[in-house]
């Protein structure tokens, strides 16, 4: 469905996978496909964005931070030890937020040019996620504008 293994589309969703593993998440949620769109610099869903993957993960660290203290938690961030074993996840563990987005994205790109528009497609599918879905929320948190960065995906020469 996703083209070979080092399809980008194939790459940017092993990507959220691995991003969901690092942070101990057991589903693959929209957030962690955003992140792992994100884990290729010169791509032009990057360049869309104008945000860099270490300043994702941070913000989506304090939205995490912020949930937590709304809750009563105010919780300091552990002090480092030696590397956390993670539970593996699997790429068909998307939650129901991930799947949409991936199907809209499927549904937009054709098997000839799922390889170089499926992470565009499948960006332009997370832009159009609203709060309460944490894509969006992380979208907002970096103070990304969404219909620039819709222009920019879709006239990336302008």
């Amino acid at each position: 469905m996703f083209g070979s293994e080092k399809s980008p589309f194939a790459v940017a969703i092993k990507a959220a996978a691995d991003e969901a593993r690092q942070r101990g998440d057991r589903r693959i949620g929209t957030e962690h496909l955003l992140l792992g769109l994100l884990r290729t610099p010169d791509s032009i869903t990057s360049r869309a964005l104008g945000v860099d993957l270490a300043t994702a993960r941070r913000a989506l660290a304090d939205l995490d931070a912020a949930a937590l203290r709304a809750i009563g938690l105010d919780i300091d961030p552990p002090p480092p030890t030696r590397a956390r074993r993670h539970p593996t996840v699997s790429p068909t563990a998307l939650a129901t937020g991930a799947r949409t987005a991936l199907t809209q994205a499927v549904k937009t790109t054709t098997r000839k040019n799922r390889d170089t528009e499926g992470p565009a497609q499948l960006l332009l599918a997370l832009l159009s996620h609203e709060p309460p879905d944490p894509v969006a929320q992380l979208l907002d948190h970096l103070g990304i504008d969404r219909p620039t960065t819709r222009t920019r995906l879709t006239h990336p020469s302008e």
